[in-house]
């Protein structure tokens, strides 16, 4: 058995406080005024800065969707699952997926579209694309899928994605839920093979959900076909869950505000972008996009983003979002915000001025970003390096706990205990607490929880 952070006597308390970590990314939502489904709110970390005196400052981006539903009737969906079926399947795993499945259709309704792909040596259609009219039937085709084989990954995303297009509509969510449990080892198998792919399937309006189980499974590769379709990733340790977390993934479909949000920030003149804490999208010519595939009722989603002020220019960032408003029948939507700053030449007005919960918040963006370079370098062998990382950002984090408001100092507590217990595991026990254990995927899946406000 592997000798790591989870089978250690007396890593327990450090094991559950790890895994209660990974709802951190949930963070207080912005009152909303009513009629709006999609409100948009520019946050500055401090509202005063020092005349003429260059400095970072970081503004929240935040956007939250409207809580209550306004509309009886809901967006229908264009599903399709995608089931790994490979030798390592076998037993509980493909069992629990199954009941899973079954549960899920019979949430669906007529107005649903219905697919089912297999894979192992090659992927398979079940059941092709198809309106939810015979339940009993769709669901004889779940019950009788044995385990067997290698994993045709990508072929398996791909012929789902397939069975989308006879149906695929901007009417419709287009979704892939995808569950694998091992290594992609047939057909492209790398995370930038994947990720690329995402990103043509957003491009198609097409998102990925994936479900990885277990611990053998290429969490880099999940996680980003997830991401670059801005979908949801989750890592299933206990496979008595996967029904839990297949009605979730229902439930926020189910619930959908707002799709096809696009967010354009732009920077004046005076004001330097610096980018988006913990995302990769760029700025060209003062100006940047964010996409985000959709919102579900009550649902709150932000960007930390940092730029360089001159102390001159008071307005430092504006953003305007647009989206497709499905609690008003489709209908195009907006919603905007500047972000302004006032000068001082005194630098305890600016102190005085400081924001503690975009600062936490932001703090909270930043210890993602640190767990990714964490496992960068335990990756690399680098484990003290590792360990001296996560211990650097919890007293960072700690340092914010003072001046931020009660309900995110629960999660700056949680959160540094977690980095602390993770960073004497790894500092003490090197590979063996974090080479193929749960140490790994536990991180990334709190890094991209966060990173994408999951």
């Amino acid at each position: 058995m592997t000798d790591n952070l989870f089978s250690r006597p007396g890593k327990n308390r450090g094991m559950k406080k790890i895994l209660s970590a990974l709802g951190l990314a949930a963070m207080c939502t912005t009152t909303l005024f009513a009629g709006e489904t999609l409100q948009l709110k520019l946050v500055p970390e401090r509202d005063s800065v020092l005349k003429n005196s260059p400095q970072e400052i970081v503004v929240k981006i935040d956007l939250s969707a409207i809580s209550e539903k306004k509309k009886s009737q809901r967006t229908p969906l264009n599903l399709a699952v995608v089931i790994d079926r490979s030798g390592s399947m076998t037993g509980a795993k493909l069992e629990k997926t199954k009941q899973a499945a079954m549960q899920l259709v019979d949430r669906l309704t007529p107005n649903d579209i219905f697919s089912l792909v297999i894979f192992s040596d090659e992927a398979q259609v079940l059941v092709p694309a198809q309106k939810v009219e015979d339940k009993d039937a769709l669901k004889e085709k779940i019950e009788s899928i044995e385990a067997n084989g290698s994993t045709a990954l990508y072929a398996g995303v791909k012929t789902g994605a397939d069975q989308l297009e006879e149906y695929l509509s901007s009417k419709r969510i287009n979704r892939v839920i995808l569950l694998s449990d091992g290594l992609a080892n047939v057909g492209p198998s790398t995370p930038r093979d994947l990720r690329r792919f995402g990103s043509s399937l957003a491009e198609r309006g097409i998102s990925v959900t994936t479900i990885g189980v277990g611990d053998d499974y290429n969490e880099d590769l999940m996680a980003g076909l997830a991401e670059a379709s801005d979908a949801n990733y989750y890592y299933v340790q206990d496979t008595e869950k996967l029904p839990q977390i297949f009605a979730k993934e229902l439930g926020e479909m189910l619930t959908v505000a707002a799709r096809d949000v696009r967010i354009e920030i732009i920077c004046p003149d005076g004001v330097k972008p610096l980018g988006f804490i913990g995302r990769a999208e760029k700025f060209a010519d003062q100006k940047a996009t964010v996409n985000l595939s959709q919102f579900t009722t009550g649902q709150n989603r932000y960007l930390f983003l940092r730029c360089l002020v001159d102390g001159k220019q008071s307005e430092i960032a504006s953003a305007k979002a647009s989206y497709t408003d499905e609690l008003n029948g489709g209908a195009t939507g907006s919603a905007d915000d500047v972000a302004k700053i006032n000068f001082t030449e005194d630098q305890l007005d600016s102190d005085k001025s400081v924001n503690g919960t975009v600062v936490a918040q932001k703090e909270l963006m930043l210890t993602a970003v640190a767990k990714d370079e964490a496992i960068a370098q335990a990756d690399a062998g680098n484990y003290a390096q590792a360990a001296t990382i996560l211990k650097k950002q919890s007293a960072a984090l700690n340092g914010t706990f003072a001046n931020a408001p009660a309900a995110v100092q629960s999660q700056i507590r949680a959160e540094t205990n977690n980095l602390e217990d993770v960073s004497d595991s790894i500092g003490g026990f090197g590979s063996s607490s974090f080479d193929g254990s749960a140490t790994r995927k536990v991180l990334q899946s709190q890094s991209y929880n966060t990173r994408n406000s999951k």
